[in-house]
């Protein structure tokens, strides 16, 4: 591996869980080692791979045929581990048990940080009130497809992420480890626990790495991604299932009150009838108005869209891919549970491995 001068290197261990093609991730590394401040060791958690792992869970120095290329500074250290399968949150745990540094940070692969994103975040962690910084993520898209899903979906304003955030590495201990049988979702159930212990985590809103994978994917691709994410993330303590059901049983109740009201309710109630014209008509067609108008057109410029991009001609595009989308979860909210298949590496066996 090419070494070169040493630069700024803080006491930091980035875990990176890498399912994906070696270039996004020789493409995520490439970025890291041109920040202006590095961290001290880099873990990769690479899943997928065929290995024998009786003898205990091993990090070895990360080698590629093009990893010279890279230009890696002495005193930053990187290593990988492979796993036959280790969901996101079960990798991240394996990188924080084998760290050697007092902070980690998070960075997914296809998530490019920008060239001061360690440093700002190690300079606001020298001040002892702050217990992390959160990732702040940016959607980019260059194509015309990319940049429909992006405005329908995910919207042009930065968002918090787990990828991208920095903490002390004793938030473990205070707040637990991820999930490790979730193949997705366990990001937000981590950040929830966050929130939810009062830990003082900064974030000025302005992003620190964006995500570069909505390009040149089929629909299809992000239909299967929207059924794994809402299937599997059912199950976890912070999910969007009892939300979407009490709004489904809200409206389907008050269907069945317009139906009955002008000859049965308001004759009971009111012992005369009130009678209230085309009622049934109209609230039945109230929802679908009113989500029309919510996915259309409201959350699209709330996230960011500026109104020329919405309408009057991207409208129904947004509308059309919203309301697929919104279809899988549905169906995915509601499909019987299946418990994850793939074996979730233990913990336990890293004990005596770190």
């Amino acid at each position: 591996m090419n070494k070169v001068a040493s630069v700024n290197i803080k006491d930091i261990t980035l875990v990176i869980p890498c399912n994906h093609p070696l270039e996004d991730l020789l493409e995520l590394l490439k970025t890291v080692v041109k920040g202006t401040c590095l961290p001290r060791e880099i873990l990769i958690i690479e899943s997928g791979k065929k290995i024998d792992t009786k003898n205990g869970l091993q990090f070895t120095p990360f080698v590629t045929y093009n990893v010279s290329a890279l230009h890696i500074p002495r005193d930053l250290s990187i290593r990988s581990c492979s796993l036959v399968a280790a969901y996101p949150g079960n990798a991240r745990n394996i990188g924080v048990l084998n760290s050697s540094s007092s902070y980690i940070a998070f960075l997914d692969v296809r998530t490019l940080p920008t060239a001061e994103w360690l440093e700002r975040a190690w300079n606001t962690l020298e001040d002892p009130k702050y217990d992390g910084v959160w990732g702040v993520r940016r959607y980019k898209a260059s194509t015309l497809f990319g940049g429909l899903i992006r405005d329908a979906i995910y919207g042009r304003r930065p968002v918090r992420s787990l990828s991208g955030s920095v903490f002390r590495k004793d938030i473990f201990n205070i707040v637990g480890q991820m999930i490790s049988w979730a193949p997705a979702g366990e990001d937000v159930d981590w950040i929830h626990r966050i929130d939810t212990h009062k830990l003082n985590f900064f974030s000025n809103g302005e992003a620190n790495h964006s995500y570069q994978g909505l390009d040149h994917k089929p629909f299809l691709f992000f239909v299967k991604k929207w059924w794994r994410y809402y299937h599997h993330s059912r199950l976890l303590p912070v999910n969007h299932r009892d939300r979407f059901l009490s709004y489904g049983l809200f409206y389907i109740i008050l269907i069945f009150l317009a139906f009955n009201w002008n000859f049965k309710i308001s004759v009971a109630l009111l012992g005369s009838p009130l009678i209230i014209p085309h009622i049934t008509t109209g609230l039945a067609l109230a929802g679908p108005v009113l989500y029309v108008f919510v996915r259309g057109v409201y959350l699209p410029m709330r996230r960011g869209t500026p109104f020329l991009r919405v309408l009057p001609f991207r409208f129904f595009s947004i509308l059309i891919v919203a309301f697929v989308l919104d279809l899988v979860k549905t169906l995915a909210l509601l499909a019987p549970t299946i418990r994850s298949v793939e074996p979730a590496v233990k913990l336990s066996e890293l004990n005596d491995h770190r």
